[in-house]
């Protein structure tokens, strides 16, 4: 990038020790770091929003290379709601049930995984399966 040989990076660093001192010399580099740190970070920053905007211009076009409909971005609660749903038309007692019904599915789905792993379980302690790898070893 800046095509320094290894000797020129050397009388740099001797200029700037004579220059800036050895005291001072790790505060100046700690300085340079936080610098170098908030602009790597502001530049990831303007990055990530220009790739989300790029995302919701394809979203809102239909061309999105990933063929996600919209409506898979929004928040569950939101996107299970009726077809004829009129906001402010249901009261806030409807919500909370609703809210509460998918906060029991996913305890539904998450036991059902659970109990998956522990039929896994025992099925590996099961007796064929301990004279199979009785037989193997």
């Amino acid at each position: 990038m800046f095509d320094l040989s290894w000797v020129e990076l050397g009388f740099v660093g001797a200029l700037a020790l004579l220059v800036i001192g050895p005291k001072d010399l790790p505060k100046m580099f700690k300085m340079i770091n936080q610098v170098v740190t908030k602009a790597k970070r502001t530049i990831n920053d303007v990055k990530g929003g220009f790739k989300q905007l790029e995302n919701e211009i394809h979203i809102v076009e239909g061309t999105s290379p990933k063929s996600t409909d919209w409506k898979q971005l929004l928040p569950e609660d939101i996107r299970n709601l009726p077809e004829d749903f009129i906001p402010g038309s249901l009261p806030p007692e409807y919500h909370q049930k609703r809210r509460q019904q998918i906060i029991d599915k996913q305890n539904e789905m998450a036991q059902m995984q659970a109990n998956s792993v522990e039929d896994t379980e025992i099925n590996k302690n099961s007796p064929k399966n301990i004279e199979k790898q009785e037989q193997v070893s």
